[in-house]
């Protein structure tokens, strides 16, 4: 378990260039399946990405950022309309007890090309399709382990 919203948006930095594939939502639990493969796979190769489930205390908002200057950003409060965007992470950051996630979007076509998704939670539980739980501390390391190497190359 990952606990207080600093700790959790150091957890969606780790994930950057992963994606959010699915999500759920269950009364106070918003469940995301990450996909990001060169982190998951440093684990096992049948792996491809993570399960993130917040505890949530309130609404959930994206902010757009438009396509164009002339145009206006948005807030969006429609979950299902938010999560089919192909959201792909790029960090967060804590905003007094919101989790701030900045993400890019390509693949969807709209009037914007990302923005900044925010969910307040403390409470984190990240496992794997092997139903293993990560600690951040675990999924610190494994995310420096990966960007000491690449950076070798």
């Amino acid at each position: 378990m990952i606990t207080g919203s600093g700790d959790i948006a150091r957890l969606f930095s780790l994930f950057h260039d992963g994606g959010i594939k699915q999500y759920e939502l269950k009364q106070d639990k918003l469940i995301l399946e990450v996909g990001i493969l060169y982190l998951a796979q440093r684990i096992s190769p049948e792996l491809k990405g993570f399960h993130v489930e917040l505890e949530i205390s309130g609404p959930i908002k994206f902010v757009t950022w438009p396509d164009h200057e002339t145009k206006e950003s948005r807030t969006l409060t429609d979950l299902e309309f938010i999560m089919s965007t192909d959201l792909q992470i790029l960090e967060a950051k804590d905003d007094d007890g919101t989790v701030k996630v900045t993400c890019a979007q390509h693949a969807f076509p709209s009037d914007f090309i990302g923005g900044d998704l925010f969910v307040r939670t403390q409470i984190a539980t990240v496992w794997d399709a092997n139903h293993t739980c990560y600690s951040i501390e675990f999924l610190e390391n494994l995310c420096k382990s990966y960007w000491e190497e690449w950076s070798r190359r």
